[in-house]
């Protein structure tokens, strides 16, 4: 390549503004895509603080994380993301992924052989501990039914209730899908949480079976664990990335609340308000980085109402002076909702697999369709709760509690929502309508830092393509037959 033809390239990108609005983890991301090819980056936050759902404090001495505590590693995004940035010698994976499941007469081992909480397996004995004779006898039936509505039903609670019966659905399908997505099984899409069922379902005619095939398929063919974490909690990774927007000269606004945006001619205003004053910034690209509520207000079109519901939840931490119990839990479901926290974990034994004297405890409460039965209650009531809960659930002494800490967080629904692909098509389609605008989040891309990071990469990668190999008002064309396009541009 010619090296005027170069020069020209990198000073057309620093000509070009972007403004990130929003510094969780999607818009942290995104100004990193676009900063690292020479694009002027604006960072504008309406708080003090970066990070977003990424958050870490002090409960009783111990440093502990409030929010995302690892990711998931399905797509690869997270992890090239964390060797990107020079972290890769500090992943760490879980010491132990034990999950058990709380049903009458104590805490059950959550059955291993199953996809979405669909045993392949109903006369397993791990199945049978949880769900009863009746309740094998009744999954047991699943093979002698007609596959009558095969490739059709998109309701996982529907699905399994009709194929296998409600102790199935009760006590192994709900308090999965309740604890780790906040999802009814009747919300919950049966190809986005399994992907192939339906058509496993079809052959062989049983859902138990399909459930098998599917696992025998998937049996640990990568070798990859499924979720991943950083030596001292994500906030690495936030630290990290604003220390390499620093690097690339991005600049930060905390403190700013964004108001409005206008776009006239290719061009956008981004309106900001402080405590002092209000100002404007000019830029060629925005990217919308906030959380539903925010981005609905700012942004030139509807959105669709299903991904703008919020799943508020309520999480109690517990810092305990005692030793591991004999019998350890790490992750266990419970059965009921309305007063039972959803999820119960021992993040201590779960990150580093020995417990010397020091256990920290999560404690989750409220899915998206029932409230935290903590919602009603004053702190001191609800560390009362979660410590009698926690000894029942994990063994953590109720008495051995030194200190606790309750955070409200709200996140928009699972990924795999009924309705949800859909939804998120919709709001692509108009999106990309829009000239210089792209939308990031969770309530976008769906929640987790694998779907949040991946989805951030790949808008800003839009945006900034647009912008270097275009057509800009300069006359200047850098599109298809320009020596340094080897991408294929995303209209």
């Amino acid at each position: 390549m010619a090296e005027s033809a170069f020069e020209k390239l990198v000073e057309h990108a620093r000509s070009e503004h972007v403004v990130v609005v929003g510094a969780g983890i999607a818009g942290l991301v995104a100004a990193l895509e676009c900063a690292k090819v020479g694009l002027q980056v604006t960072l504008v936050e309406a708080s003090e603080r970066l990070g977003g759902a990424i958050a870490r404090a002090e409960v009783a001495g111990i440093a502990v994380d409030l929010g995302a505590t690892g990711w998931a590693t399905r797509n690869g995004a997270v992890d090239a993301l964390v060797a990107e940035l020079g972290l890769g010698d500090e992943v760490v994976e879980p010491a132990n992924a034990d999950v058990w499941v709380a049903v009458s007469g104590g805490v059950q081992p959550y059955p291993e052989q199953t996809v979405a909480g669909i045993p392949a397996n109903p006369w397993d004995p791990m199945v049978r501990r949880v769900i009863g004779w009746a309740g094998t006898w009744r999954a047991y039936l699943d093979r002698l039914r007609p596959p009558l509505t095969i490739g059709k039903e998109r309701n996982l609670g529907t699905l399994v209730r009709r194929r296998m019966g409600g102790q199935i659905h009760n006590r192994l399908v709900a308090p999965l899908m309740r604890g780790r997505y906040g999802l009814v099984p009747d919300a919950v899409d049966v190809g986005l949480i399994a992907p192939g069922l339906s058509s496993a379902l079809t052959r062989t005619g049983s859902l138990a079976a399909a459930a098998g095939e599917l696992l025998a398929v998937a049996d640990d063919e990568s070798g990859v664990p499924p979720i991943r974490g950083l030596v001292g909690g994500p906030t690495r990774l936030v630290d990290a990335l604003i220390a390499r927007l620093g690097d690339y000269g991005a600049s930060v606004i905390t403190g700013a609340r964004v108001s409005q945006l206008t776009s006239s001619g290719g061009s956008w205003t981004v309106t900001l308000d402080t405590v002092d004053e209000t100002q404007t910034l000019a830029a060629d690209a925005v990217i919308v980085a906030t959380e539903a509520a925010d981005a609905t207000r700012l942004v030139p079109f509807s959105v669709p109402e299903l991904l703008t519901r919020e799943l508020v939840q309520d999480v109690v931490t517990l810092v305990a002076s005692a030793p591991a119990p004999e019998e350890q839990h790490t992750t266990v479901f419970t059965l009921n909702p309305a007063t039972e926290p959803v999820v119960a974990s021992d993040e201590t034994a779960r990150w580093t697999g020995t417990v010397t004297g020091v256990r920290v405890a999560r404690l989750t409460y409220g899915d998206l369709e029932t409230a935290p039965p903590t919602a009603a209650l004053s702190d001191d009531d609800v560390f009362v709760k979660a410590a009698r809960e926690a000894e029942a659930l994990l063994g953590l002494p109720a008495d051995a509690v030194v200190e606790a800490r309750r955070d409200r967080w709200v996140q928009p629904p699972a990924a795999v929502m009924r309705g949800r692909d859909e939804a998120a098509q919709t709001l692509r389609e108009r999106v990309g309508k829009v000239r210089g605008l792209g939308l990031v989040g969770a309530w976008v891309s769906g929640p987790g830092l694998a779907r949040v990071v991946a989805h951030a990469r790949e808008e800003a990668e839009r945006l900034r393509v647009n912008l270097l190999w275009g057509t800009h008002a300069d006359g200047v064309t850098l599109g298809e037959d320009h020596p340094l396009d080897k991408r294929e541009e995303t209209p």
